[in-house]
Order: structure tokens, then sequence, then C-alpha cells
């Protein structure tokens, strides 16, 4: 056999093995809802609408708004933004904030009826 025919062979078994244990490898983690997987952030719903009821992590806003009026200025300051520039900077940041609040406003209400629900 050639060289070049062996290569071929070669990368062809190379790419099938490494396509076949790929799936393999990735199913582990990726199905459950929590843990190491590819949702392994999520929270236990209890402790989410426990959360939800006092106000705190994700649905404190106004620790959030804080923190990212401060993200917003810091990166204003690197862009050395003119007062004009700040102005529209302001706007538009002003704009998504209100979008957000509506978005938040929704998934709290579904979040509000998800916990109300009795558990099954």
């Amino acid at each position: 056999m050639s060289k070049r025919k062996t290569s071929v062979i070669t990368a062809g078994l190379l790419a099938s093995v490494l396509f076949a244990a790929s799936p393999a490898l990735m199913a582990s983690n990726s199905s459950g809802n929590y843990g190491d997987g590819q949702r392994g952030n999520q929270r236990d719903m209890t402790e989410m609408c426990d959360n939800l009821r006092e106000g705190k992590g994700r649905f404190n806003m106004e620790e959030r708004q804080a923190e990212m009026a401060e993200r917003r200025e810091a990166m204003a300051e690197r862009l050395k933004l003119n007062e004009e520039q700040r102005g529209t900077w302001n706007e538009i940041h002003e704009e998504n904030r209100q979008q957000h609040e509506k978005r938040m406003a929704k998934m709290q209400s579904k979040m509000k009826k998800r916990c109300d629900r009795p558990k099954r």
C-alpha cells in the first residue's frame, strides 16, 4: 500500500473514532437540569421561589441596577465620552433598562405562578 492510501485510511479511522466517541462523552452531563451539565448553574426551584419572595439574589432589583450603573459609568470613563456622547449613552441605557424591566415583569409573573402551584 502506498503511503498516501495509508494516511487517508488512518485519518478516516481517526475521524470516525472521534466522531463515535464524542456523543458518549457529551451525553453524560448535558441532559440534567442540575449539577455540572449544560444547565449547571440552575438552582433548586424551592430556593429560587424563596429568593423571589424575599427579593434576594437575582430578584434584588435595586442592587442589580446599582451594579449596572457602576459598570456603565466605568465603561463611559474608559471610552472618554464627552457630555453630548454621555447623554446619548445614558439615553440608550435607559431605554435598554426599561425594556429589561418589561421582560423581567413578565418573567416574574410566570415565576410567581410557578411558585404558587402546589408540588406534584
